[in-house]
């Protein structure tokens, strides 16, 4: 369908009125700006490969959107601040701030509407020349309002270098598709707004944090979980462990635990055939039992009625650390896992994982008081 508007800075202007993403005053001062140096308002561009000779109109737009860098150098504190004005206070933003490590490592600190968010900016043995597009997408998700606001942070270039991003109902969005902007990239909320009454870094907190974010089906499902845990693992233990079993949650009796599963199931298809397998439930049940007894970390669950949705419908273990640290492990597929590749150690690695982030989440914490 032939579009009405003409793909000028013009009808750019007019369409973002027009659909209620700007105002008037605001398109007539960039219009007058871009004007001002030279610019054409009416030449045409047809190629979707032009979307930026029509969105650096938002250059001269006051309170419209904000634009990615290409270096990874950039000052992400600017950058956060300016994403949060772009969603006219819906999403607050404090105490914003990098903090470096011993090692090199980096991470970015910000409140967003009072909870921290973390990231990791710069690892030492990484290349940052350039963005980082993985962690900069994960901090434009944590600035999408969210809650009951049905708006999401679009991209309105095919390339994310230096592009342009505009906060948009679903609506909005499907008019500057029409109007002829690719829309390459949308991200929805990621960042939970909500605060524990619990002591910060506590045990309680995480647990009260998951359950005030999770959904009705989710809670119920992890307290289907765990309620019969040290009963399901009594009878795990009677029914189907040798009586040398060395059932003290330690590392070593990982080891053994991976020397049974193995001699069980010789393969991926014997695993399938048992599904349902009493003894394989008490594996997944004793490997997250064991670290939560070695680390500070928690079973999670988050239902999905999306079949195809990775590591939902299955009890989770979640370090107790913000998200940015990325830690936590499915006991059901390191188990599932071993199976397959025939390889030991795999347990142990794997709890190896998560205590190193959480050291790494409590040097963090120590640098950030050093610098207080």
């Amino acid at each position: 369908m032939d579009n009405p508007i003409p793909r000028t800075l013009q009808g750019f202007a007019e369409t973002l009125v027009r659909l209620g993403i700007a105002t008037e005053e605001q398109t007539a001062a960039g219009l007058a700006e871009a004007a001002g140096i030279g610019m054409d308002l009416d030449e045409e561009f047809e190629d979707a490969e032009d979307a930026d000779e029509l969105t650096c109109l938002l250059d001269f737009c006051d309170g419209l959107g904000f634009q990615t860098p290409e270096k990874m150098g950039v000052d992400l504190e600017e950058m956060v601040l300016e994403i949060a004005a772009s969603t006219g206070g819906s999403v607050v933003v404090d105490e914003v701030e990098r903090v470096e490590v011993a090692d090199g490592a980096e991470y970015l600190h910000f409140r967003r509407n009072g909870r921290s968010i973390w990231h990791q900016t710069r690892d030492p043995s990484d290349n940052y020349r350039y963005m980082d597009w993985n962690t900069a997408f994960d901090i434009i998700g944590d600035l999408v309002p969210g809650n009951d606001d049905p708006r999401a942070f679009y991209q309105l270039e095919e390339d994310s270098y230096d592009a342009w991003w505009l906060l948009l109902t679903p609506d909005q969005a499907e008019g500057l598709k029409e109007f002829g902007l690719p829309m390459p990239v949308d991200l929805g909320n990621r960042a939970r707004d909500g605060i524990p009454t619990a002591e910060p870094e506590t045990p309680a907190w995480y647990t009260e944090d998951d359950r005030l974010h999770a959904s009705e089906e989710s809670r119920r499902c992890l307290d289907e979980w765990l309620a019969p845990m040290d009963a399901a693992l009594e009878r795990w233990r009677t029914a189907h462990l040798p009586d040398d079993f060395p059932f003290d949650h330690s590392l070593d009796s990982l080891a053994a635990l991976e020397r049974l599963v193995l001699d069980r199931f010789d393969g991926p298809a014997a695993l399938e055939a048992a599904a349902g397998d009493a003894f394989f439930e008490g594996a997944v049940r004793y490997v997250g039992e064991t670290a939560l007894r070695l680390w500070p970390c928690r079973w999670t669950y988050q239902h999905s009625d999306d079949e195809e949705s990775v590591f939902t419908n299955e009890p989770l273990i979640s370090a107790n650390t913000p998200d940015g640290f990325g830690a936590g492990f499915s006991p059901d597929y390191v188990l599932r896992t071993l199976v397959e590749t025939r390889t030991s150690g795999g347990m142990r690695d794997r709890l190896g994982a998560l205590g190193e982030a959480v050291e790494e989440y409590h040097e963090v914490l120590r640098a950030r008081a050093r610098t207080r």
